[in-house]
């Protein structure tokens, strides 16, 4: 008699089992079998603009597309900012720079008025009072190039500043005594954003100063001003603590949005100041690491140096971008500049902290040393970085706007 049941799968030929294990139908081989997609899913997240999921489809729900930001400067803007830098490179070398720092003179109006004579100062006032009417995008390469040189003179605050909220916030005889001064680089302008008795960049020079007392904006003369200077890590940039005699006879606005518009220009604006730094900084480490030897080949040829140099210039890069588009967010109204200067002036502080850290480092001794120009930038770094909020303040704002709009 014969059995119809297939046997037992022990009792089949061992040559059956191994054609069995080799077609990989075993258990240990069905748990080791790595299951395959059949066909790519969800590539419409890799997409920029809206695409449809499958051809088939319709596109999932996704956020509203906001408008692209072009990033690309016209002919004028190149110009502009080559042409403060063939001057700058003239008129303020590192020399220059120094003499500065050893007579503790700060600034020179002189200087401010050659600046003004090439359109700097009033870039940002309109045409009826002098200026020639242009947006703060206008300004971001010739506030890289002052960065670049480190120059002491209060542009954020002179350029920028001053002219948005005077021009936005303040009545006409007030803007006709004031934005042609401006304009013209006669007049100094120091801001003083924070609470009264803080420590002012320049408080003590300026001409006028802009004074931040909770929502209200005031502009205040020096006969209205107590001030006690103070020692700082930059001597070309003299700080002075301030006390203000404020009434209605120094009121320019009550409005919020000046206040904010403080906060807002000033750190897009530093945030420039602050990339154009990092730039010297980074130029300065590499050209030192081409010229200096060590073990009979330039210390540019080690790889972890090079690499050291190259994280910082990302993070310049970085920064750079955030700059960008903090000064055209600024300079059309965008709903979103505050967040964007606030992002631009963190990343910009910290990208030049990093910069900082590793131009000393990379110099080695001699970056120490008092004869050495690069503390120039590093202790001007210093005094960037503290203007209009550290990083850490500003991100902590970022997180509480955000979660607020939750």
């Amino acid at each position: 008699m014969e059995r119809d049941a297939d046997p037992h799968p022990r009792a089949r030929p061992r040559d059956a089992r191994r054609r069995r294990r080799a077609a990989g139908s075993g258990r240990r081989a069905r748990w080791l079998r790595a299951p395959l997609l059949a066909r790519p899913c969800r590539t419409h997240l890799r997409g920029v603009q809206r695409d449809p999921a499958q051809h088939h489809r319709r596109a999932l729900a996704r956020p509203a597309e906001g408008a692209l930001v072009d990033f690309e400067f016209d002919e004028d803007q190149v110009a502009f900012g080559a042409a403060v830098r063939r001057f700058l490179d003239a008129k303020l070398p590192p020399s220059r720079l120094r003499t500065i720092w050893d007579e503790g003179q700060g600034y020179r109006h002189e200087v401010w008025r050659e600046l003004a004579g090439l359109g700097v100062a009033g870039s940002l006032v309109d045409e009826a009072h002098g200026g020639s009417g242009g947006r703060l995008t206008d300004l971001v390469l010739v506030l890289g190039e002052l960065g670049t040189h480190a120059v002491p003179e209060p542009a954020v605050e002179t350029a920028v500043v001053a002219p948005l909220v005077l021009s936005g916030f303040g009545a006409p005889a007030l803007q006709q005594e004031w934005l042609p001064q401006i304009a013209a680089g006669d007049t100094i302008v120091a801001v003083a954003a924070r609470p009264e008795g803080a420590r002012v960049p320049d408080g003590a020079t300026a001409d006028v100063t802009l004074v931040r007392s909770g929502h209200e904006v005031h502009l205040v003369r020096p006969q209205r001003v107590t001030a006690r200077p103070l020692a700082g890590a930059d001597p070309s940039r003299r700080l002075a603590e301030c006390d203000y005699r404020l009434d209605d006879s120094t009121l320019v606005t009550v409005d919020p949005a000046a206040s904010l518009l403080i906060d807002t220009a000033g750190a897009a604006g530093t945030a420039a100041l602050l990339v154009g730094l990092c730039d010297r900084l980074v130029d300065l480490t590499r050209e030192h690491l081409l010229t200096r030897q060590q073990f009979g080949r330039p210390l540019a040829e080690f790889q972890v140096l090079k690499h050291r140099l190259v994280d910082v210039a990302v993070a310049v890069e970085a920064a750079r971008s955030l700059t960008w588009n903090a000064g055209y967010r600024v300079g059309v109204g965008d709903p979103g500049a505050a967040m964007a200067a606030r992002a631009a002036k963190a990343a910009a502080s910290e990208a030049a902290s990093r910069a900082g850290a590793a131009a000393l480092q990379l110099h080695g001794g001699i970056g120490f040393t008092w004869e050495h120009d690069l503390h120039l930038w590093l202790q001007r770094a210093m005094s960037w970085e503290r203007s209009f909020g550290i990083a850490r303040e500003l991100r902590a704002q970022m997180g509480a706007e955000l979660l607020e709009a939750k």
